[in-house]
Formats: C-alpha cells, sequence, structure tokens
C-alpha cells in the first residue's frame, strides 16, 4: 500500500539574510522535511556573506525543525563549511521569528546565521 503524502500545514518564508563564517562563496541550504531549498551563491562573500535570498518550504504536520548547511560553492565542487537547526515551535505559534542562529562545522562552533522566518499558515 502507498504511504500517504504528510499533511502540509501551511508554508514558512525563510530568508537567509547574512552570516559570519570562514572566507569561501558560500550559499545554503535549507531542508524542511523531505523538502530542501538553497539561496543563491554570495560570490566573494568570505568572512561577512550577505544573500538578502528567500526561499519558500511547504511545512508538513509534525514538523517542527528545519536543517540548514552552509557551502562553500568551489567550481565544481560544494564543500560543506557548516551546519545548524532551528527548532520552528516559536514561529509556528506567533507566525514570525528573526535572529541569529549557531553553526557548527564537526562539532566545533563555526559562525552564526541571521535568518528571518515567516509562517502562513493553510489551516484554519
Amino acid at each position: 500500500m502507498a504511504e500517504q503524502p504528510k499533511k502540509v500545514i501551511g508554508e514558512l518564508v525563510v530568508v537567509a539574510l547574512k552570516a559570519v563564517v570562514g572566507k569561501q562563496d558560500p550559499f545554503v541550504t535549507f531542508r524542511l522535511g523531505e523538502t530542501a531549498k538553497r539561496t543563491k551563491t554570495d560570490y566573494r562573500g568570505g568572512q561577512h556573506p550577505v544573500w538578502d535570498d528567500q526561499v519558500n518550504l511547504p511545512v508538513p504536520e509534525n514538523k517542527t525543525r528545519m536543517y540548514m548547511q552552509v557551502f562553500d560553492e568551489d567550481g565544481t565542487r560544494e564543500d560543506l563549511i557548516s551546519e545548524g537547526d532551528i527548532d520552528l515551535t516559536n514561529v509556528l505559534r506567533e507566525g514570525e521569528e528573526d535572529k541569529w542562529y549557531p553553526l557548527m562545522y564537526r562539532g566545533k562552533k563555526a559562525g552564526d546565521i541571521y535568518i528571518e522566518m515567516t509562517f502562513y499558515s493553510a489551516v484554519s
């Protein structure tokens, strides 16, 4: 029997504004449930990239964690720089949240990323 698709409870608008990371050409991927989307690359973004780039993610029922990974776009390779996750409980309840989130690499602090999130509920 085919698995039932997860019910979508709304859409999360995520704006990766800026970060403090190592010297690279970085971009960010966000994963929420089975959906992953990425920002544009900030070429020569270096330690202080600015994306100001928006991705829209469907929010599956019972999903309250979004995972993010920052990669360095290096020609034909994409090297992981840092990663982190965000508890979405507050933004799903309040409707928006804007703040700095920590980034880690191999268990050590690797920078911070400023994320603006807005949740639009599909459930009335």
